[in-house]
């Protein structure tokens, strides 16, 4: 009795699909690693910079509980020093708490907090705001006259 390729092939494709069925898929159920979430929980103040910030957000990752603002990372803050409790207030453009989850990129913010040496920012609070104005410059086009005198002034210092 003689067993041809076609056949073999066949016991090979029955085989890996019985054990493709005895498998477990451990991998399938298991949840995604997530990125630890950036909470500033201990930091030096005398070692970090105070600073205010007006820019666009570039990122947001709530998940991360991170915002990137002029180029900058910013993390949510929950540090308790000697003297007090520093936590990261989310304010709208009237000065009311709002949810972390609801600041976008694209919209304008003022940060204060603290530059810490790492360089990423340790917010103590981000507040909307309305899209700064930007100063436009008006120029004024030159008047005919002294674009002609220009010129002559310039053709009789080459005679």
């Amino acid at each position: 009795m003689t067993i041809t390729t076609a056949s073999w092939r066949g016991i090979g494709l029955s085989l890996l699909a019985l054990i493709g069925l005895w498998a477990d898929p451990v991998w399938s159920t298991e949840p995604e690693p997530q990125e630890p979430v950036s909470l500033v929980k201990q930091i030096d103040l005398d070692e970090c910079e105070p600073i205010t910030l007006r820019s666009k957000i570039m990122e947001a990752s709530p998940e991360r509980g991170t915002l990137v603002v002029a180029e900058r990372e910013v993390r949510d803050m929950n540090v308790e020093t000697a003297s007090r409790r520093i936590k990261t207030s989310y304010l709208d453009i009237a000065g009311q708490p709002e949810p972390r989850g609801l600041f976008r990129a694209g919209e304008y913010v003022r940060v204060e907090g603290y530059l810490h040496p790492d360089g990423y920012i340790a917010a103590s609070s981000i507040q909307k705001i309305e899209k700064p104005v930007e100063k436009k410059t008006k120029y004024k086009p030159i008047e005919r006259s002294k674009k002609a005198s220009r010129k002559s002034q310039s053709a009789g210092a080459a005679r």
